[in-house]
């Protein structure tokens, strides 16, 4: 079992089971995907905020009210599953789990940045 949490320590969930897929977003994001049945927050009540994603799915961010801090993202493109921002994993050596197997907006990637090797690259969202 992880644990995640914000900044200030307010917020905190904690997630079992092996990833469903890992997703790299943005500069350098790497974010496990989990199924939603291993995911729990264990201390406070998120804030959330949604937007239309650029696939027309709604994506909703699941974050602090104290610090800001996001903990987790929910995609109506992709239900079922808990997206987990790996910032805010307590536990440093669990990192090594969560290598990143699909690359997303890779047509966004720059020049000077490498694709991860054997990793699926996506133009944009799966």
């Amino acid at each position: 079992m992880y644990q995640s949490s914000c900044l200030c320590g307010n917020l905190r969930l904690s997630f079992i089971g092996d990833a469903v897929m890992k997703i790299t977003g943005s500069l350098q994001s790497t974010n496990p995907v989990l199924r939603e049945d291993g995911v729990k927050v264990i201390h406070g009540t998120p804030k959330t905020y949604a937007l239309k994603a650029e696939s027309g799915a709604t994506m909703t961010s699941y974050f602090c009210d104290d610090c800001g801090s996001t903990l987790y993202r929910k995609s109506s493109g992709i239900p079922g599953v808990t997206i987990i921002k790996v910032g805010c994993i307590d536990d440093l050596n669990a990192l090594e789990e969560f290598k990143s197997d699909t690359e997303l907006y890779v047509k966004h990637r720059m020049a000077w940045l490498p694709e991860i090797p054997g990793a699926t690259q996506l133009q944009g969202m799966m």
